[in-house]
């Protein structure tokens, strides 16, 4: 019994169909492992789908969000450019600040050492018949006679030296010269011989008049001596660099006897001129004031001088020649030159518009036509002498030691009549002795200049006293009138102002256009943008409100 039970236990079939009772049952639970498999696979998939949906939504709202930043951006920036360009004046003013001669700015080294070497021509008076003149014993109506030689040109180099900076928006100098004869643009040689008036024996004479009458013999009779004629025959580098003669050596001593510094070591038109200028020059850089650059405030310390009658006419202004109130200029307006010789202001008039090299525009300018007419009463606080000149002569005794000397425009233009009267040989033409000033109106530098004065010296001999008895008392002869001129431009500043006058209002023209184009196209996008974002919020609310549930999807 127990065999067969062991045999049957372990039979074939039982163990068949054991095996498929358990392979059933691996089977089964394959399946659901396969089902789990199955349902991991899906659950792995919907995720993988929902993140990529996820980020295919995320992506644009990015890309949105950076759009809009950039749009806003631009808005911005545009604003500020079109507020910056179309409705303040800061650009021009940045960039003009750089355009002062304080140390360090764009023109600061072009006013120390200006490139423009201008040349100064200087015509001289030759008087033809001062023998026969001074012989003549009164029988015969003989006036004097001039012959205009020259003219004699030298090439100027200027330099602005001893430069002190101070902090109150200034700069102090003193003017070095260094004059070249230039034999090209000179009408002779300056070794030429002439004959003008013996000016420093006509000085000494006229400063005594006011003595006793036992100062003005003895220096009458002293002078005599030293000179046979109140006319001196030198040449022509003499009489403009400076000469000794008997009469000037007579002169030096006098004032030593009389204690008194002499006047000078040698007598001459630019003695003065060359070398360095002892005057110190107070002007604005433009620091504070663009308008006001290189214009004087003072001269050897002094904003006020005291040879003249009133505080307006003994104030020091105007320009030291190089640059002008660039307002005024634009505008037309009268300026002024400072002419530290006479201790005055010459005033200048506007002309007309001018086309310089390059289509530059420049600014002309003329000296008034009564800026030497000591009858208006602009001119009254100018008339400190015992009797008035005559319209057209302006007397610079007050301003250099109640010396005789006297200024006018060449040919005495625009004077009274008069005074052409009484020499013969002087033609005014306004085409050769015109005074003109080019300025550019932007900067206020000058362009150029063909400024032209004459020097004449006052016979004031009231007691007819030695050898300058032959010439009546109060007439006025001339001597000389030079011409100064600058020529054409330096090619740096001809660049700076074409850029000025051209590229920079260009240059401005585009940007406020860009700004304003750029506000536009800004200011349409963000508006859409904004429409359209409003438009998709409104849209979503509609189709998926918020707080419906998002269904499940089944698993199969």
């Amino acid at each position: 019994m127990l065999n067969e039970a062991s045999n049957a236990k372990y039979s074939p079939v039982t163990t068949r169909d054991e095996q498929r009772s358990i392979a059933t049952a691996a089977a089964k639970k394959k399946d659901i492992l396969d089902d789990d498999g199955y349902a991991n696979k899906v659950k792995l998939f919907l995720t993988s789908a929902s993140s990529a949906k996820s980020s295919k939504i995320t992506s644009p709202k990015k890309y949105k969000y950076a759009c809009t930043t950039l749009l806003i951006l631009g808005f911005i920036l545009s604003l500020l450019l079109t507020i910056f360009i179309w409705f303040t004046d800061l650009y021009t003013s940045e960039l003009y600040k750089r355009l002062t001669i304080e140390n360090g700015s764009l023109l600061y080294d072009a006013w120390r050492e200006p490139p423009v070497r201008p040349l100064m021509c200087v015509y001289i008076f030759n008087y033809t018949n001062f023998a026969e003149f001074v012989a003549n014993d009164g029988s015969n109506n003989i006036k004097l006679k001039v012959q205009e030689v020259g003219p004699y040109c030298y090439r100027e180099t200027s330099y602005r030296v001893n430069i002190t900076d101070h902090k109150n928006g200034s700069q102090t100098f003193n003017e070095m010269k260094i004059q070249e004869f230039d034999y090209n643009s000179s009408n002779g040689s300056d070794s030429d011989i002439i004959v003008v008036p013996d000016i420093p024996y006509i000085i000494a004479i006229a400063l005594t008049k006011d003595e006793n009458f036992f100062i003005r013999k003895s220096v009458s009779s002293y002078l005599d001596n030293a000179s046979e004629y109140p006319f001196v025959v030198v040449s022509v580098y003499d009489f403009c660099f400076g000469y000794q003669n008997d009469m000037t050596n007579a002169i030096n001593t006098l004032a030593k006897i009389g204690n008194k510094t002499p006047p000078f070591e040698k007598f001459g038109l630019f003695v003065k001129r060359v070398g360095v200028n002892q005057d110190r020059l107070t002007v604005f850089n433009g620091h504070d004031n663009l308008n006001q650059m290189g214009q004087l405030m003072q001269l050897n310390g002094k904003s006020l001088l005291h040879p003249w009658k009133t505080d307006e006419c003994n104030t020091v202004g105007g320009s030291d020649g190089m640059f002008f109130p660039r307002y005024e200029v634009q505008n037309g307006q009268n300026v002024n030159l400072f002419h530290k010789e006479s201790c005055r202001k010459l005033p200048m008039t506007f002309r007309s518009r001018k086309k310089i090299k390059n289509g530059i525009i420049g600014h002309l300018y003329t000296l008034a036509h009564d800026a030497f007419n000591n009858s208006i009463p602009e001119n009254s606080c100018y008339n400190v002498g015992a009797s008035p000149m005559p319209d057209g002569v302006f007397d610079m005794g007050a301003c250099s030691s109640n010396s005789p000397l006297l200024v006018s425009r060449a040919h005495f233009l625009y004077s009274n009549p008069s005074l052409l009267n009484a020499i013969e040989g002087l033609n005014p033409d306004p085409k050769k002795h015109e005074f003109l000033w080019i300025i550019d109106p932007l900067i206020g530098i000058t362009i150029e200049t063909e400024m032209r004065i004459q020097l004449n010296v006052q016979v004031r001999n009231p007691n007819n006293y030695g050898t300058l008895s032959k010439i009546p008392d109060n007439t006025i002869l001339p001597f000389t009138w030079f011409e100064i001129k600058t020529g054409e431009i330096s090619p740096k500043l001809d660049m700076l102002l074409f850029n000025l006058t051209y590229t920079v209002p260009w240059l401005q023209m585009f940007l406020m256009c860009l700004s304003l184009v750029g506000l536009l196209v800004t200011s349409f996008f963000l508006m859409r943008m904004l429409t359209k974002r409003s438009n998709i919020v409104i849209i979503s609310n509609e189709i998926q409100p918020k707080d419906k549930p998002i269904e499940k999807i089944p698993i199969v």
